[in-house]
């Protein structure tokens, strides 16, 4: 026992988790050490990134909604982490430091390469007289980005289809360019493959995408839901699901969440004079016919988490510290209202929202910069939850 208390004395928090996962003796080490509990989901933040801080390695803070006033370190290889855009099975989607995406898992430290974003035909690399990669072009010419600095723009959101950790044939699909890029990689494959690009005079935008009943389902923020069949001998293949609809009022963020009962729900949230903080979320069930409204009190005991996370619902008595029919937010990429949200001081950072009270409140006392202290257009946080 003296031995393996000296060991977990040395780790970081995600090697601790994994650490405690392989048997009972080291399960009880770590509980002596104070390890908290691996299967309630975590906040990461890199909020400090986001103020111009850039340590070498990265290090980046985890949160336990359980504790949240204390922050343990997570550091990166090397070149690794120059942003984030997504996590999914207890991997994170990260952008390297020539902005091309690797998988990574924090608590067993493997990284997983995926095509480089030259790869794209909207993106072209530029060198200098010596060869060395200088930067990119995004469309035509233009304005040359930094080799580190385009990744941070290019990609909004990535899914995975399931964990690599247990091999098999998964599947990365992205949101990227302006949001109105779709594509996806399958597990071994040198390529990206573009399923969709919305067209500039449609003025939509993806929101969000998710797998749920072996398929990808994306939805617009016009509320255009569709689900794809990327395994066609003719290439992906989509079929619309719920036809895209004019809203009153300011549609801020739309989230695809698949239940473990089965259904696909669709929750949105909107700008409301009437809510106490000036935002209200809606839940709707995603049918064949169209999206039906539902109450908050059908999602029996369970807790929706959305951000730039795989969006997941779950139940309270399975995750310790969870509030049942309460929404965990983090802010995904919001470019596109931005206008609205930077004068919101109720959106931002990491909260949880009540159905029945219809109120804010923050799940984690994540400290910004007084220059940031609304809200941050692009994301800083996202939910995980250990996949050892």
């Amino acid at each position: 026992m003296d031995v393996l208390l000296l060991i977990l004395q040395r780790l970081e928090l995600p090697q601790s988790l994994a650490f405690a996962s392989v048997c009972k003796t080291w399960r009880a080490a770590a509980i002596t050490a104070s390890v908290p509990r691996s299967c309630t989901p975590w906040i990461l933040s890199w909020a400090h990134l986001a103020q111009g801080e850039r340590p070498s390695p990265v290090t980046c803070n985890l949160y336990h909604l359980l504790d949240g006033d204390k922050a343990y370190g997570v550091s990166f290889p090397r070149g690794c982490f120059n942003a984030c855009c997504g996590a999914s099975h207890g991997w994170l989607i990260l952008v390297n430091e020539l902005s091309n995406l690797v998988l990574y898992n924090p608590f067993t430290t493997r990284i997983i390469p995926l095509p480089p974003i030259t790869d794209f035909s909207c993106v072209e690399a530029v060198y200098r007289s010596g060869g060395s990669l200088e930067g990119y072009h995004l469309g035509t010419g233009g304005r040359v980005y930094g080799s580190d600095e385009l990744g941070k723009i290019f990609y909004q959101k990535a899914v995975l289809s399931c964990s690599p950790s247990k091999g098999g044939d998964y599947i990365v699909m992205i949101i990227h360019r302006d949001s109105d890029w779709l594509s996806f990689v399958k597990a071994g494959q040198r390529n990206w493959q573009v399923a969709s690009s919305l067209g500039v005079s449609q003025k939509d935008k993806y929101a969000d995408c998710a797998y749920h009943d072996g398929r990808f389902y994306t939805v617009t923020f016009d509320g255009l839901v569709e689900k794809w069949d990327i395994d066609g001998l003719n290439g992906p293949t989509r079929e619309v699901v719920v036809a895209a609809r004019c809203h009153v009022g300011l549609i801020l963020t739309r989230h695809l969440v698949p239940t473990p009962w089965g259904d696909l729900l669709q929750v949105r949230a909107i700008r409301s004079d009437g809510s106490p903080d000036g935002i209200r979320f809606q839940i709707r069930k995603v049918e064949l016919n169209g999206c039906k409204r539902i109450s908050y009190k059908d999602l029996m005991g369970h807790a929706l988490l959305l951000g730039l996370n795989h969006s997941a619902c779950l139940h309270t008595k399975d995750f310790p510290g969870l509030q049942a029919q309460c929404v965990y937010f983090s802010v995904p990429w919001m470019v596109e209202t931005s206008h609205w949200i930077r004068r919101s001081c109720a959106w931002g950072g990491v909260r949880i929202y009540n159905f029945e009270c219809k109120k804010f409140e923050r799940a984690l006392p994540i400290r910004y910069s007084k220059s940031k202290r609304f809200i941050h257009v692009f994301p800083t946080e996202v939910w995980i939850t250990p996949n050892l």
